[in-house]
């Protein structure tokens, strides 16, 4: 993955309101982290932008110009996301089909990210609990594709553009969590 296309899909995702912010990134040839000191994995930049605001496109094309950067979603900013397994993850996802379902990233260890409409609903701690998953607010970020950690990459299950960057509401998610959680077999 070269620097353009990097910084390609950040100014993309900048473009359509997402407050995306520079990560540390990863040398291929030494598999040492730069960025920050001491950084030893994927973390925000410190100096750059603000995580309570989406980043604009000339922003996004000038911090991505310095250096191939991971690209992070600053969650609570429009944006929140949950992590859930992949066998959960495909059970949510079929909920969703009928619905407005939102992108779907897949991390490099295989669990699944659903991105949701930061609204008033807040999410019920039980059902991230129940899935397992984590769930990303404000104060948060997660890494976006294609971001790469340790020569692995974010990919979209379903990518913003196939959704028309419609993202499903708090309660559209937690509904699909329900049912999903609730049509699971027995331990």
């Amino acid at each position: 993955m070269g620097w353009a296309e990097i910084r390609s899909a950040a100014c993309e995702l900048a473009q359509h309101g997402w407050a995306v912010l520079p990560g540390t990134y990863q040398l291929a040839e030494h598999g040492a982290w730069l960025g920050s000191p001491g950084a030893v994995t994927l973390e925000p930049i410190p100096g750059f932008g603000r995580a309570s605001e989406p980043t604009t496109m000339a922003m996004a094309m000038e911090w991505w110009t310095r250096r191939p950067y991971s690209v992070l979603l600053a969650c609570g900013a429009g944006i929140n996301a949950v992590e859930v397994t992949a066998t959960h993850g495909n059970r949510v996802l079929k909920e969703l089909a009928g619905s407005a379902g939102g992108p779907v990233a897949v991390t490099p260890v295989g669990s699944w990210v659903f991105f949701v409409r930061e609204d008033d609903v807040p999410l019920n701690p039980e059902l991230v609990a129940d899935a397992p998953g984590r769930w990303y607010a404000s104060g948060s970020w997660i890494p976006l594709p294609p971001t790469r950690r340790d020569g692995l990459p974010y990919r979209w299950k379903v990518s913003p553009e196939a959704t028309g960057w419609v993202l499903p509401t708090s309660s559209q998610l937690q509904s699909a969590f329900r049912t999903s959680l609730d049509g699971r077999a027995p331990s």
